[in-house]
């Protein structure tokens, strides 16, 4: 059996959608899963409509509401031009939730952003379906939280795995033996309260990473698009190359370094049961995919560039010019995970301590006001972060010439600059 998962940048439009189930019916005739994102811009947006209510832009709220629930029911009518009021109904139910969502008092802003953003791979999810069934396809829609059992660690959700695969063996197995395709969401699952839990940003990767195993797959394959997975951004550098073969090692590597063709956490699952990832084009099925698994390759030894932009470096020191020791480390990684900022680089020197993340304004500013109870902290952003993999002197000169350098680290195989 086969795990597909499709991402929302594939489905932006009523074509993306329409071969979405036409790559599904071509493939139909083995046991299938599909997971998809949300569509298009869509996480973007609900991000967007949970700012503009934190901060009581009503007016606006209203307006960026409205614009994307206009997005989706265009999407209905081009789909179905004859008219579906089944799915028309459908959506305008999804999002009067979604207002009620948006409207409701939560114990904290983790939690709300997992009952809000949520809501963009389960409308997805309704459009493929719906779709789907008018083409005859034997198909049914199984709602990702009844599948996937997290903690409750809102945003960044561990799994419950014995839960996860009791619910996988009574809701998805039968529904395979009985010759139809399962369709579910990436990127969610519930806590044990039934809170809707988030994996991470996206996390759809990991979704289906977790089904391919409980499924025993014998393949998870992401679709993309671009050819394969590239040893940079093709948007960023001329003469990419595409990887034909890569082990699970290189790319948990590549993942953990901002890679985001892979989530990070989707090569552990596979790699348990040897089980192959591919990553395979779009728009071009018939060129050969990337195909990740446990044989590695001279080709890994190919240098990689990742690029992550949006990065803030916040230097945190003590106010007596005490060494920055382990019981201070301790405090200051507690603000990190409370505050649920994911560090990408870090420096430690003998008075102060050096730390690389994502850009997010609300998160950095909670940060702040944490540590500097303690400590002093101050930040510099806008800066991009630069790694490199089996790097050489050519390709540092080459990412660094006329930049400026605010903190860079090298090991037998590793390169990473923060530049501006």
């Amino acid at each position: 059996m086969r795990v597909f998962k499709f991402g929302g940048a594939l489905m932006k439009d009523a074509a993306g959608i329409n071969r979405v189930v036409t790559l599904m019916e071509e493939y139909g005739c083995e046991p299938l899963v599909v997971v998809v994102s949300a569509i298009g811009k869509t996480t973007n947006a609900l991000e967007e409509l949970i700012r503009l209510k934190n901060q009581n832009n009503i007016p606006v709220l209203h307006q960026e509401f409205f614009n994307l629930k206009h997005l989706h029911l265009q999407l209905v009518t081009e789909l179905f031009p004859d008219h579906n009021e089944l799915l028309f109904n459908e959506l305008e139910e999804q999002f009067r939730r979604l207002w009620e969502a948006l409207n409701k008092q939560y114990p904290d802003t983790f939690q709300a952003y997992d009952s809000v953003v949520s809501f963009g791979e389960e409308v997805a999810s309704v459009l493929v379906e719906q779709t789907a069934i008018a083409r005859g396809l034997p198909l049914q829609r199984i709602h990702a939280a009844t599948l996937i059992a997290t903690d409750s660690n809102h945003t960044h959700a561990g799994i419950d795995w014995k839960s996860t695969r009791a619910n996988i063996e009574s809701k998805v197995k039968p529904v395979l033996e009985a010759k139809k395709m399962v369709l579910t969401q990436g990127f969610v699952g519930a806590d044990p309260m039934g809170h809707i839990t988030t994996l991470g940003r996206e996390g759809s990767d990991f979704t289906a990473a977790i089904l391919g195993n409980l499924l025993h797959a014998g393949e998870v394959t992401i679709w993309k698009d671009v050819p394969g997975l590239m040893n940079a951004d093709p948007n960023r550098f001329s003469e990419c190359i595409k990887f034909d073969f890569l082990s699970y090692h290189e790319a948990i590597e590549l993942a953990f370094y901002g890679a985001t063709i892979i989530h990070p956490k989707t090569i552990q699952p596979l790699k348990q049961l040897n089980i192959p990832l591919y990553v395979r084009s779009f728009y071009n099925p018939d060129i050969t995919p990337t195909c990740i698994s446990n044989q590695p390759t001279e080709e890994e030894k190919t240098h990689s560039i990742i690029v992550k932009d949006h990065q803030v470096l916040l230097s945190v020191s003590t106010r007596d010019l005490s060494f920055i020791a382990e019981e201070n480390l301790t405090r200051i990684f507690a603000a990190f995970s409370q505050n649920k900022i994911h560090i990408n680089m870090m420096q430690h020197s003998a008075v102060s301590f050096s730390v690389c993340f994502d850009y997010h304004e609300e998160k950095l500013k909670q940060l702040r006001v944490d540590l500097e109870k303690e400590f002093e902290t101050k930040y510099n952003s806008g800066l991009q972060l630069i790694t490199l993999r089996h790097y050489t002197p050519f390709l540092i000169d080459f990412v660094t010439s006329d930049k400026e350098i605010f903190l860079e680290q090298r090991s037998r195989s590793t390169f990473q600059v923060l530049i501006k």
